[in-house]
């Protein structure tokens, strides 16, 4: 016959009751409290012995005071440089994309420019004949020269002839053997020539000045031409559009065909990056900014490279508070050492530790020795077999190391929890 679930309990709960009346009647409840108990709320936790602990030493090391913050890695000024067009005109060419590696000096694209090659060849024609007449006026306006000083040295000749003349008929003259109209017609030549030698000198400075003032004029008629030369050429230099650092491109916005319009501002169609000039911008709270100062070490990680460490200093404080979420933060700037920089990338957010201060050669012990009780903090000893907690002040803390300032002498044996171990080593990072 099978019995049913009800009259199963029923039977049960008797059972039960009648064996609470009996210990009750024998005296005997406190073993059954505790045994209830122990289903209820588990066994009361035992004390801890000394088999529950490893025992490590007290030593000496360096510990440092550490200030932890968040960050980006962004440009230097002039690490990010925009190509554009000075001229307008249809690209013939677009010579890079996205990703490529540039030098200083390359050509990225290429403007149409037919017509400011005829232009240039135009103006290069008209600075030709400028020149060309310059060089006829420097070339033939001395001969011009040449030709009226000797013509005047030839008059100078002929007035000394003249003179002699005229002194000799003088003379005869006054002997006799000459007419006074021979003295006159020798006195009028001499006249003439002396007329004409007033006129040649007068050409001679005419033809000095003309020559100067043909030779100015020639002159500003080719620097003239020169200007509307190098004008068109730098035009012309527009249209091969070249990069001024080396560096990555990182963005286009144009294309072969299309049609750019420059205007006061060139319309920039590509990026360029340098990604050697990069630093980190770091959020520090309001409660540690007091203690960074410029020259402070720094390390660095990024979540790409998540077990690298970058290094770098403190390059600036702004004084300027960031404000977000009515959460007060100051920027810090960090240089990057150059040896890992190009492994990294702008815009990639960072984990990082700066290195406030330095005690050297302190008396440290790791943070899983600590006990606290309230505001006291102790550590746990081995005393003739049993576990004593000592009291101990504190210092700075270091990753996983505490300073001891007092309470332990070098080489005391302070004991860790082997929970703890246990799971300091499963949370391990690589």
């Amino acid at each position: 016959m099978k019995i049913s679930e009800k009259l199963r309990s029923f039977l049960l709960w008797v059972i039960l009751a009648a064996g609470l009346v009996w210990a009750w009647q024998e005296g005997k409840m406190d073993p059954v409290i505790k045994t209830g108990r122990e289903i209820v709320f588990g066994k009361p936790p035992q004390k801890p012995t000394v088999k529950d602990f490893k025992f490590q030493p007290v030593t000496r090391q360096d510990i440092h005071q550490k200030v932890l913050a968040t960050g980006t890695v962004t440009l230097k000024t002039g690490a990010e440089v925009k190509i554009g067009a000075r001229i307008s005109g249809q690209v013939k060419s677009l010579l890079v994309k996205i990703g490529d590696f540039i030098r200083a000096g390359e050509i990225v694209a290429i403007i149409e420019h037919e017509d400011l090659l005829s232009r240039v060849a135009r103006f290069q024609a008209d600075l030709d004949a400028e020149k060309a007449r310059l060089l006829k006026i420097l070339a033939e306006g001395p001969l011009e020269i040449n030709k009226a000083m000797a013509e005047r040295e030839e008059l100078q000749v002929q007035i000394k002839l003249a003179q002699k003349m005229l002194m000799r008929n003088q003379e005869l003259n006054q002997k006799g053997f000459v007419s006074t109209t021979v003295v006159d017609e020798a006195e009028e030549k001499l006249e003439v020539l002396k007329a004409r030698i007033n006129l040649a000198n007068e050409e001679l400075k005419l033809k000095h000045s003309q020559l100067q003032n043909d030779s100015r004029l020639a002159q500003a008629m080719v620097d003239k031409a020169e200007a509307n030369l190098n004008v068109e050429e730098i035009q012309l230099s527009y249209a091969t559009i070249t990069v001024p650092i080396d560096g990555i491109v990182a963005f286009v916005s144009t294309q072969e065909g299309e049609t750019v319009v420059a205007s006061l501002n060139a319309p920039t169609f590509v990026t360029l990056i340098d990604l050697r000039k990069l630093e980190v911008t770091v959020f520090v709270d309001e409660t540690d900014i007091g203690r960074i100062e410029v020259g402070q070490n720094a390390k660095f990680t990024v979540d790409t490279y998540a077990n690298k460490f970058f290094n770098g200093k403190v390059r600036e404080i702004h004084p300027k508070a960031v404000i977000k979420d009515n959460v007060v933060n100051y920027e810090v700037i960090l240089d990057i050492k150059k040896k890992k920089v190009a492994k990294l990338r702008p815009e990639m957010t960072t984990n990082v530790v700066i290195t406030t201060g330095t005690r050297k050669n302190v008396l440290t012990l790791s943070k899983e020795a600590v006990k606290r009780k309230g505001k006291k903090t102790f550590a746990v000893m081995q005393v003739n077999g049993e576990l004593e907690d000592k009291p101990v002040e504190l210092g700075w803390r270091d990753s996983g190391q505490i300073e001891v300032v007092s309470g332990l002498n070098e080489g005391a044996l302070i004991g860790i929890p082997n929970k703890l171990l246990k799971k300091r080593r499963k949370g391990r990072r690589p």
